[in-house]
């Protein structure tokens, strides 16, 4: 149960180091839902030093694993203060596995470990998995704040049988030019079906490139969600690469098919599927007549990966509250760590010690079959000097360049002056 306002507010005004920068949707609601119960500080630097002058109550991000990131979460560690990561949409394969800035590319696999102290879940579904990952004492279900107002509105159901289809990609439709070309490809099958089928409309809701490339009319002008749900309302059926905007159209009661080519795991499943044009006839006339069964199954999905009761950013406000209160019972001696499952929301991690390891996930990344803890030591220090390195070169660079406009407009000004 959320812990009720009177509680938060006595813990005193919370201060909250913000290591967002263009993800603040995320943390607006629950700022909102604090109700001045808080200030949250935006940190555009993410330089652990500005955290640490600073003091605030909690640090609050969306995602841990750029470095610097990873920087302010370890000094914050080291001086008792809290941290909290908000997971910011669905699971997916191919950005967990085939991302080439994760694990793949020889980065730090995302969640694997959660370098926060907690990580506030969307749902069930990826709190068992991130559990699994070696997280079973961090995660917290909570929700998605930013989508409470999807689950809070008032939307119509569908006419039946329905006959204007959206047509969704996710914000970044691929990680490498493979993967986009797959998509691609699957979206121009669709574009041909639709067009074949009488008295069909069609809309689309795809990132730039992709509209360029299919030659259509984008509904996409902002990624906001409240945008996505004023199209959402106008449509009877949805069919979109995997993302979040997957749950998004389930929360607004629209049947949805999942259109993946790339034959690759699914963490979220749903009732329809679209992976070889093969299928695109059948999963048509379903999602325009949809059966009373897959809809209740497409709510089981949904209740699963997401929790969609519209109290997300209560929720998390009320976790911030308590990893505060403990953080201050652990400064006083009083408590030893953070203890699992603050919000008392329980969840069966029966598979959470047997996951595979990083060597077995990433087998082509050497860093991930050193075992000698001494060597990572060595290696470490090496990367975090050689960053510092970079940085102070990059720093003086700018100076130098900032140095010379600063000529160059002077240049100019005695120029003209001299005319």
């Amino acid at each position: 149960m959320p812990t009720p306002a009177s509680d938060i507010a006595s813990l005193g005004k919370m201060k909250v180091w913000c290591l967002l920068r263009d993800q603040l949707a995320h943390a607006q609601p629950v700022e909102e839902a604090l109700d001045g119960a808080a200030e949250f500080i935006q940190d555009a630097t993410w330089e652990p030093e500005a955290l640490l002058a600073a003091r605030p109550d909690i640090v609050l991000c969306v995602n841990d694993y750029p470095y610097d990131i990873t920087r302010c979460l370890d000094a914050a560690r080291k001086a008792g203060i809290p941290s909290l990561v908000l997971q910011d949409g669905i699971l997916e394969w191919r950005c967990q596995y085939e991302n080439p800035l994760f694990g793949a590319g020889g980065g730090a696999p995302q969640h694997q470990p959660v370098i926060a102290d907690k990580i506030a879940c969307i749902g069930r579904q990826s709190a068992r998995q991130i559990a699994a990952w070696g997280n079973a004492g961090k995660v917290e279900v909570t929700g998605m704040p930013r989508l409470d107002f999807i689950s809070r509105s008032a939307i119509a159901p569908v006419a039946r049988p329905g006959r204007r289809v959206l047509v969704m990609t996710a914000k970044n439709p691929g990680f490498t030019a493979e993967q986009r070309e797959v998509t691609l490809r699957s979206l121009r099958d669709v574009k041909e079906h639709l067009e074949n089928m009488a008295g069909i409309e069609a809309h689309w809701r795809v990132s730039k490139a992709i509209a360029e490339e299919l030659g259509i009319i984008n509904k996409m002008n902002r990624v906001c969600g409240s945008e996505l749900l004023a199209v959402l309302e106008t449509v009877d059926a949805v069919i979109s690469t995997p993302s979040t905007a997957i749950l998004e159209a389930m929360l607004a009661r629209r049947p949805v098919a999942a259109l993946d080519y790339h034959n690759v795991p699914r963490f979220v499943p749903t009732a329809w599927t679209i992976s070889a044009p093969q299928h695109i006839g059948q999963v048509m006339d379903e999602l325009l007549r949809p059966t009373a069964n897959k809809l209740a199954f497409q709510q089981d999905c949904l209740r699963d990966a997401l929790e969609c009761d519209g109290q997300a950013a209560r929720r998390v406000a009320t976790l911030m509250a308590a990893m505060v209160d403990a953080s201050r019972e652990v400064r006083a001696g009083r408590l030893r760590a953070l203890s699992a499952n603050l919000l008392g929301r329980e969840i069966s991690f029966a598979h959470a010690n047997g996951s595979p390891s990083l060597a077995a996930l990433y087998a082509n990344q050497p860093v991930f079959q050193e075992n000698n803890l001494e060597m990572l030591q060595v290696r470490l220090a090496r990367a975090e000097n050689e960053n510092a390195r970079l940085k102070a070169e990059i720093a003086e660079m700018r100076r130098r360049a900032q140095f010379g406009a600063w000529i160059k407009q002077g240049l100019r000004q005695l120029t003209q002056a001299g005319r």
